[in-house]
């Protein structure tokens, strides 16, 4: 009989320990609640210095985010976090709610959150989101379209910092909306994640060098997703509805920019040891950067079309041609300082350019645009002694002069050329090549003029930016 007993007892034990664990978990659950509002919860800080080495020195001096929330628990059942701190150097309120479902096999939460960066109108984000102890989880984030301006006290202070002269003087407004989305699934158990920018209608202006340039109507939807630690951005395609510079007016302005990754050799300074003769050494390491390259841009200009193409990303340089094609003459020649009239006719042509990286500085290469062969145009001069009196500089004699001087105010050309090339870093060189007739009193005047200026590229057109230095 007592060994009879003793085995109940043993057949009972799993039940009492299993009985009790599913009681302390009831219990658990039911103190949940209370234990998790009543928790005073140490403040977070994270370090972002890793992710921010590329910003421009001074951009920001706060290189972390601070954390600082507290739980609480309102009528419905759902929990509140609200939460304060600085990302980077700008103060923000944040409130997230909270709905979970505590189940034995683990926690399910639905949510919505509220992110507001205080002092300014951008960056009030709204998400939606839900997750499980199971690791699955799924947000959607959204900012709706706002107006910003460089009146707007981030940016503003932004701008101050990157203490350019160019941007000293900018204005701007338009507008800005956001929309991300990021999952983790028992499918892609790897965090997933696609984020769209938007701006619109943006219209900007400043001085640089005693030039305006203005952009009127520029739309760009800049985007980008990954999956774990590998990033993808989607091509840019920024257009605009008119561009001023330079003296040049640009209209139905486009582009194409696409990400690329591009190895480059950076030399290292490594101390040497205190016994060392030598304080230091150098060490080259290949490291890979992504870069964006425009592959395709164009617009409408002096009544025909330019066009970028043939794009050569080096390491020091980046190199493309600029085609022109159907430009008005006209229109061309009212750009070249001393020009004073009119002319009909079309003009193509192109000009490699080269854009130095250390140096920031865009340097034209030869540029040739010139009349269709077989093509006449109409060309008047109403003030022909800048040219004149290049060609008597050049020892051509007065008669020539005055006869030529008569010529162009009236001319038939079969030829018209225009060439630039570069002398040096500051200086350049443009060549006019006309070939044609004049009728004088009903006499034909065969005219080849070839006249070369030499100078400033500013100097040298009529702009009012130094256009090689920007």
């Amino acid at each position: 009989m007592a060994k009879e007993t003793t085995v109940r007892k043993r057949r009972r034990w799993p039940w009492i320990v299993a009985g009790t664990f599913v009681l302390i978990v009831v219990v658990l659950i039911w103190l949940m609640p209370t234990i998790i509002v009543s928790i005073d919860y140490a403040p977070l800080t994270f370090d972002l210095s890793p992710k921010l080495h590329g910003l421009p020195d001074g951009l920001v001096s706060n290189k972390t985010v601070t954390v600082n929330y507290a739980v609480s628990r309102d009528s419905d059942g759902r929990y509140v976090i609200h939460m304060t701190g600085h990302v980077l150097d700008w103060p923000y309120t944040a409130w997230v709610n909270v709905q979970p479902s505590f189940r034995l096999s683990g926690v399910d939460v639905v949510g919505d959150a509220s992110f507001r960066l205080e002092g300014t109108r951008l960056m009030h984000l709204l998400a939606d989101f839900t997750a499980s102890t199971s690791g699955e989880w799924h947000a959607d984030v959204n900012m709706e379209k706002t107006d910003f301006s460089e009146s707007d006290p981030v940016i503003a202070k932004l701008l101050s910092r990157l203490q350019m002269p160019a941007i000293s003087n900018l204005v701007f407004n338009g507008t800005l909306s956001l929309s991300a989305k990021a999952e983790k699934t028992a499918a892609v158990p790897v965090p997933k994640w696609t984020a769209v920018c938007n701006f619109a209608n943006v219209s900007a202006a400043c001085d640089a060098n005693g030039g305006s340039v203005q952009v009127d109507n520029l739309n760009l939807r800049a985007g980008a997703f990954g999956i774990a630690d590998h990033v993808d951005i989607n091509p840019l395609h920024p257009r605009a509805e008119r561009v001023t510079a330079a003296g040049f007016t640009l209209s139905n302005v486009f582009a194409t920019v696409q990400s690329s990754e591009m190895s480059v050799l950076v030399t290292n300074r490594v101390p040497k040891a205190h016994d060392s003769a030598k304080k230091e050494s150098l060490s080259k390491t290949n490291v890979v950067r992504r870069i964006l390259v425009v592959t395709e841009a164009g617009a409408s200009v002096c009544g025909g079309e330019a066009r970028l193409y043939s794009f050569v990303n080096s390491e020091r340089t980046i190199k493309a041609t600029l085609s022109l094609d159907g430009v008005d003459a006209g229109q061309m020649l009212k750009h070249l300082n001393g020009f004073s009239g009119e002319a009909s006719g079309a003009l193509y042509g192109k000009m490699p350019l080269t854009y130095r990286k250390r140096e920031r500085r865009l340097m034209p290469g030869i540029m040739h645009l010139h009349s269709v062969p077989g093509e006449k145009g109409k060309l008047k001069i109403y003030d022909p002694k800048p040219v004149v009196d290049n060609l008597a500089m050049g020892g051509i004699d007065q008669v020539t002069c005055s006869s030529l001087s008569i010529a162009l105010k009236d001319l038939t050309y079969d030829v018209l050329k225009i060439s630039l090339s570069p002398e040096d870093d500051d200086r350049q060189a443009l060549t006019v090549k006309i070939s044609g007739k004049s009728e004088q009193a009903n006499v034909t005047i065969p005219v080849t003029l070839e006249v070369t200026f030499h100078g400033e590229l500013d100097k040298l057109l009529n702009t009012g930016l130094r256009t090689f230095n920007r």
